[in-house]
């Protein structure tokens, strides 16, 4: 597999195709969010293991921390914290091949 920055950067888009149709649909986004985390969280258990899947979970969370402490630190100087990480990624019509209908169908 070629693992590259615009891989990423496609793959980050569908996921977000999938968040933003799932959530036109009618679907709670703090529900869609815990789901969508909790199966990425369960395929990673299943490739990598359990031990690299906790240990991913502290690293995602120190940096979680990292940023949020970097933000008060923005407004406590007074300035504009930096923009959430999905600010600014294409919106879900980009993302091409993505059937919006996918949430309503039967994966059996």
């Amino acid at each position: 597999m070629d693992d590259t920055f615009d891989l990423r950067e496609r793959l980050s888009r569908a996921w977000r195709a999938v968040f933003d149709n799932a959530v036109e649909a009618g679907s709670p986004p703090e529900a869609l969010v815990e789901t969508m985390t909790a199966v990425a969280h369960a395929r990673f258990a299943e490739l990598f293991g359990t031990a690299a899947a906790a240990s991913y979970l502290a690293l995602l969370a120190e940096q979680m921390r990292e940023v949020d402490h970097d933000e008060a630190e923005s407004l406590i100087r007074g300035e504009t914290p930096a923009a959430a990480p999905f600010d600014g990624v294409a919106p879900a019509e980009d993302v091409a091949a993505m059937d919006p209908a996918w949430i309503d169908r039967d994966p059996a």
